[in-house]
């Protein structure tokens, strides 16, 4: 999709459905999470290679249509805009190359050992940019 330089397919499961056969709404944040680790693994070398922490502060899906279980389901993203201790993560759920919903993260990086936000590294900060749309 265009402005979303980042994409993960989704495998669509059985347990996934509610009882109208189609995917139940909380599930969407399931799939955004996938597309989260995924990028984190891809792009920024996984926990290993950043002793960062961040934690979801705020979720938010605007639903445009149902999903269903054989459907053909990619969840693309980008950052929406980064500041001194937190970022957002945009993201457009496409299921048989049409909108299904799209979502926005709010993440926010904090010092685990004294439970206060920090800030967040200029070459992480380099990299979130370039998920950015230009």
């Amino acid at each position: 999709m265009d402005g979303y330089p980042f994409s993960v397919p989704i495998q669509v499961r059985w347990r996934d459905l509610d009882a109208f056969a189609h995917v139940n709404n909380a599930t969407f944040a399931s799939y955004l999470e996938v597309a989260r680790s995924q990028v984190w693994h891809e792009l920024f070398g996984g926990r290993e290679a950043m002793d960062l922490s961040f934690f979801v502060k705020r979720l938010e899906i605007d639903y445009r249509r149902s999903v269903h279980l054989y459907d053909e389901v990619k969840v693309w993203l980008r950052v929406g805009g980064v500041r001194g201790a937190s970022f957002t993560f945009e993201y457009l759920v496409e299921s048989n190359k049409t909108v299904a919903a799209t979502a926005v993260t709010l993440l926010a990086s904090v010092d685990t050992t004294i439970g206060k936000p920090r800030r967040i590294d200029p070459d992480l900060r380099a990299t979130l940019e370039t998920l950015q749309l230009k």
